[in-house]
């Protein structure tokens, strides 16, 4: 099955994929056309960015700009795993995660999810969504009214959201307490605040 989703992915479609606590979309993220349609079928309003994963740390040298030890430190900490970084993508890059390319800042994690992570490895960034219409709480199981190639590996349990750490103005800030705690962050980064309200 798994060749089945990354033939999809490389021909533009969007799929749905397991991640740690429940399914997404997912389709290349430099795909315009496959971007849109992950929107669509989620009845996103317009301007709404889509995540993206990728399969390691390394690949954030390629798609951001801007990186500080601080960061590379957390991602070496924390991924594979359920922190999210929102980061400055690199002004080369030609993609519009569904924001109409406004947004100077993308939000990116590895996930710890294996089956997932080889997918990634073989197709590249993959922008990704909740595989359910905007709004709704996560998926667990697949229930594939869209015909989409999937990669299904039964119910997924419900577990906490990521924590979602943001670099802004070279200082790193958590804008949602998830999974990882304040303190667990700051055993890695001492200088990490919360976002101010």
């Amino acid at each position: 099955m798994k060749e089945v989703v990354v033939a999809a992915i490389k021909r533009g479609e969007v799929v749905i994929l397991p991640l740690e606590h429940g399914y997404v979309y997912a389709c290349d993220a430099f795909s315009l056309s496959a971007v849109n349609r992950l929107h669509q079928l989620r009845n996103d309003p317009p301007g709404i960015a889509a995540q993206v994963i990728i399969s390691s740390a390394a690949v954030l040298d390629g798609i951001t700009q801007g990186l500080t030890i601080e960061v590379k430190e957390l991602a070496a900490a924390f991924w594979p795993g359920l922190l999210t970084l929102q980061l400055l993508q690199n002004q080369s890059l030609n993609w519009d995660l569904g924001d109409g390319g406004s947004l100077r800042e993308f939000a990116v994690r590895v996930p710890n999810q294996s089956e997932t992570l080889e997918i990634a490895k073989e197709t590249g960034p993959l922008a990704i969504a909740s595989a359910t219409t905007a709004g709704n709480g996560p998926v667990a199981k697949i229930s594939n009214v869209h015909d989409l190639a999937a990669l299904d590996i039964g119910e997924i349990p419900t577990g906490p959201l990521s924590s979602v750490v943001a670099l802004e103005s070279g200082k790193l800030a958590v804008i949602r307490v998830g999974a990882l705690t304040l303190e667990e962050l700051r055993k890695v980064v001492s200088a990490i605040e919360l976002a101010s309200e």
